[in-house]
């Protein structure tokens, strides 16, 4: 597994099998080509509020492997995570990471929040999260398995 290389004004950092592992700071994710960005999630989602950008311009810039079919999300905390096939999400996800041109409060869900709207699956998205995984078999899926641990972890939803 490639690491990137250690940026301690790193907001979210991509690594794993890909050619250019990197950390995206705030200014980096800003700076992504407007194709890529979202100036306010609302238009999309009108549950959502701030900044973002689509996972597929990080994507394309950290290079995934050839035979790269998962990415894993982790949560600052190290406990929560979420693996998905990269096929199925990588042009609809969204990396949240300001709100009024300013990086994201951990309040709303910062550094980043990792969003893939209208998914199925609301603990595919997760809050506080800093450091993506691609790889080609399933990584660390913490996600409730259970309809009464889904109904608890969206209990303030």
């Amino acid at each position: 597994m490639k690491k990137a290389p250690r940026n301690t004004r790193a907001l979210i950092t991509i690594e794993g099998e890909c050619h250019r592992p990197q950390g995206f700071t705030f200014h980096d994710l800003d700076i992504v080509h407007e194709d890529y960005q979202i100036k306010d999630m609302a238009k999309i989602d009108e549950r959502l509020k701030g900044q973002g950008v689509r996972l597929r311009g990080l994507i394309d810039q950290v290079g995934p492997g050839f035979y790269t079919k998962y990415l894993t999300v982790e949560s600052e905390d190290g406990k929560f995570s979420a693996c998905l096939p990269l096929e199925e999400i990588s042009r609809t996800a969204v990396i949240i990471y300001g709100i009024k041109g300013k990086p994201l409060d951990r309040e709303d869900g910062g550094p980043v929040r990792f969003v893939i709207p209208f998914y199925p699956d609301k603990c595919a998205n997760v809050k506080g999260a800093t450091r993506i995984v691609l790889s080609e078999k399933p990584g660390k899926d913490t996600r409730p398995t259970t309809p009464a641990e889904h109904a608890k972890i969206h209990a303030d939803d």
